[in-house]
């Protein structure tokens, strides 16, 4: 449940299950290297943390600006991660359809 201050989520968020599993989601996330950063602006005299890729060192999205939370569930998390691993490093998100079509060997019978 995401936080009572969240901006972005009023309240819990539906996961698309028919599209994508949240079991699903967090695998494919799991292992994609991300970090924070806290910024701060001096012209706006505004400082927040985001959530990077450290793949290629790009913002995926804010966490909380000027004390303020967004993205502040799991889901929101999840869901940064993921556009930003399909938008910026092309990963596919079709889980159940590798899984489908993954090819096991058959055994040979030795003779």
């Amino acid at each position: 449940m995401p936080p009572a201050s969240s901006s972005r989520t009023p309240g819990p968020v539906g996961w698309p299950e028919q599209l994508i599993t949240q079991a699903e989601a967090f695998a494919l996330a799991a292992d994609w290297p991300v970090f924070t950063r806290h910024w701060h602006d001096p012209k706006k005299n505004e400082q927040g943390i985001s959530l990077y890729c450290a793949r290629d060192d790009k913002p995926m999205g804010q966490l909380r600006r000027e004390g303020t939370v967004y993205n502040g569930s799991l889901d929101e998390m999840l869901s940064m991660v993921l556009r930003h691993m399909v938008m910026a490093h092309d990963v596919a998100l079709n889980v159940r359809e590798r899984h489908e079509n993954r090819h096991v060997p058959e055994e040979h019978a030795s003779g």
